[in-house]
């Protein structure tokens, strides 16, 4: 695996996949083993998107803009302030994931899950606005990772702390300097 330029650190590392895959439990460990915010990117959905889903309705591209300029909007005030952080988005579709990579110092971590687990999964939430029955609708509105993206995939059957551990190790491999405390790393985001 090749090393990536200093200049590409990662300031902002998205947990990604559908719901049910552990995007805010990794994501918020994640957080804390890097020693940066988390940013839960459900809160970032309007009101009228989450009466949406709430009511089992899928959501489409146009529901998605709001949400996914939120989230922009958080990316840039990270980089602004030269910090870090952990964001949860679900990035179904590839445009999605260019459009918050295109912003640049972004890594994207996926949370990969088989269908059964999520069912599992989803089954014991009870207080989310995320149904079980709406899983349908993000499986089949999820597009497969490319090559060329600039992904991490993990395994998300293992423990939240192994899951954790795995992007952790391939990170390092990717970018030695992770290795160095937050305060330190922040020295180098800002060149």
């Amino acid at each position: 695996m090749q090393k990536d330029s200093m200049d590409s650190l990662p300031s902002i590392w998205i947990t990604i996949g559908v719901s049910g895959s552990g995007k805010t439990v990794v994501g918020r460990l994640l957080s804390e083993r890097l020693e940066c915010d988390f940013l839960e990117g459900d809160r970032r959905h309007t009101l009228a998107n989450i009466k949406k889903m709430a009511s089992q309705t899928p959501l489409d591209d146009t529901d998605r803009k709001e949400w996914l300029l939120r989230i922009e909007e958080d990316i840039r005030r990270v980089k602004l302030l030269k910090s870090e952080a952990v964001i949860t988005c679900s990035c179904l579709k590839s445009s999605y994931r260019k459009q918050l990579t295109s912003l640049g110092q972004v890594q994207l971590v996926w949370i990969s899950v088989p269908e059964e687990v999520l069912k599992q999964r989803l089954a014991l939430r009870d207080k989310h606005f995320m149904k079980p029955e709406m899983l349908n609708s993000q499986l089949a509105s999820f597009e497969r990772i490319r090559s060329d993206e600039r992904v991490i995939v993990v395994n998300g059957v293992l423990k939240p702390s192994e899951i954790v551990n795995e992007i952790i190790r391939q990170a390092v491999q990717r970018f030695p300097c992770l290795r160095l405390s937050w305060w330190q790393r922040s020295g180098m985001l800002e060149q």
